[in-house]
């Protein structure tokens, strides 16, 4: 999806890298991800943008009764085994270490994919194996292991399935969550991306996310458990008050015109929220987009990024531009907010605390001095906002 859909959209189809392509920086973004925790992970999955803690329930290592049919791994079971056999060597060999990531692969994931390479990591007594299907897939394997003892100390892998691969009691649990949730539209599974992920947690115990894809939804099951959906709306099934608190809303970014609504998606979280996305225009991509609490209306988000016109594409002078907007006046800033942000939130934005964002020019946040959420505002070289978004614990979300 573009920028200004929600995130979650976009995301659960990617899985964790922000490109398509698995490139070294990919790999290294992964590292620090698997490291740290995915960012907002303890708000976490679905902007796209928290993902809930589920419970320590793991894979089942081996046996074909730990299968999904088609050899899609079953989504419940044990952490004992990550230790995986090794050979009497004082010192394994590569192919040695190469052997036990393979096998705990396709534990793990039901299928083998291509070594790309193994990296010693200096001193420190591990190593790290990369495995991908191809420079554009989704599918990709990093493994961290003692390579002492080969043990793996911490992995992250992805794989992806198609329909006939997935377990029919997964998809009849998809399609049933769905329709609970109120989506209404004829479920036809594409796909499914599998997330397993080791080694994060203290208690050492495997994440296993199923991402159930179709062509107007994605449902998140984490550790067998239902944690995130997002889906596609029909116009009929939205009210009338809600889609006039969306123009209403547009309308305060940007004066006249008439809003055609082209297309509303829905998201959910387990226990941490409930929001739907109009976005507006005729053309595809449309950079107009209103994201209300699907039960109380309120405003969550509003862009029009249209607003954003880029002056360059030259590095240069876009250096030069992102040094106006960090050095544009801080009051005039707040002032052009506030006049927006008090009608959409019912707030007094001239209390808040204004906080530029110096990695992104052209992004500020204002925090409250009490306990209201923070909001975040995008601003033009013109001083004209075209974007504000409420910090809240779950977006509409997360990898």
């Amino acid at each position: 999806m573009e920028e200004h859909e929600p995130q979650w959209y976009e995301q659960a189809r990617k899985g964790p890298f922000q490109e398509p392509k698995f490139t070294d920086s990919s790999a290294e973004r992964v590292i620090r991800r698997v490291q740290q925790g995915r960012p907002g992970q303890d708000r976490t999955g679905f902007r796209f943008r928290g993902l809930l803690a589920a419970a320590a329930v793991v894979l089942v290592l081996a046996g074909a009764g730990a299968l999904y049919q088609n050899s899609m791994p079953a989504k419940e079971g044990t952490s004992a085994g990550i230790t995986r056999p090794v050979e009497n060597n004082p010192v394994l060999t590569d192919e040695a270490l190469k052997k036990n990531a393979e096998q705990l692969i396709l534990e793990q994931l039901g299928k083998k994919l291509p070594f790309e390479k193994l990296v010693r990591q200096g001193n420190t007594g591990r190593v790290q194996l990369i495995y991908r299907e191809s420079i554009q897939s989704e599918a990709y394997v990093l493994i961290w292991m003692n390579e002492e003892t080969g043990e793996a100390t911490m992995f992250d892998m992805s794989a992806v399935y198609e329909p006939g691969e997935i377990d029919s009691k997964l998809l009849s649990e998809a399609e049933e969550k769905l329709r609970e949730l109120g989506y209404t539209r004829d479920f036809q599974a594409t796909g499914l991306t599998r997330y397993a992920v080791y080694g994060r947690t203290a208690n050492k115990t495997v994440e296993i996310q199923n991402v159930v894809h179709a062509e107007d939804a994605d449902i998140n099951f984490t550790n067998g458990a239902y944690v995130r959906a997002g889906f596609d709306m029909d116009q009929n099934e939205v009210s009338e008050e809600l889609k006039q608190a969306g123009v209403q809303a547009i309308r305060l970014l940007r004066s006249g015109g008439e809003e055609a609504l082209t297309k509303i998606l829905r998201s959910t979280i387990e226990g941490a929220g409930d929001e739907i996305t109009l976005i507006y225009g005729t053309a595809a991509g449309s950079p107009r987009s209103v994201t209300l609490d699907y039960a109380t209306h309120a405003v969550l988000d509003v862009s029009d990024y249209s607003l954003n016109v880029i002056p360059s594409a030259d590095p240069k002078r876009q250096a030069e531009f992102d040094q106006q907007l960090l050095e544009m006046d801080n009051a005039k800033l707040q002032s052009a907010a506030a006049a927006i942000a008090d009608k959409l939130y019912g707030i007094r934005l001239e209390d808040y605390m204004l906080d530029k964002n110096g990695p992104r020019p052209g992004v500020i946040t204002f925090e409250s001095r009490g306990e209201a959420p923070a909001i975040e505002a995008s601003y033009n070289l013109d001083g004209t906002m075209y974007s504000f978004s409420v910090k809240r614990e779950s977006n509409t979300l997360p990898y």
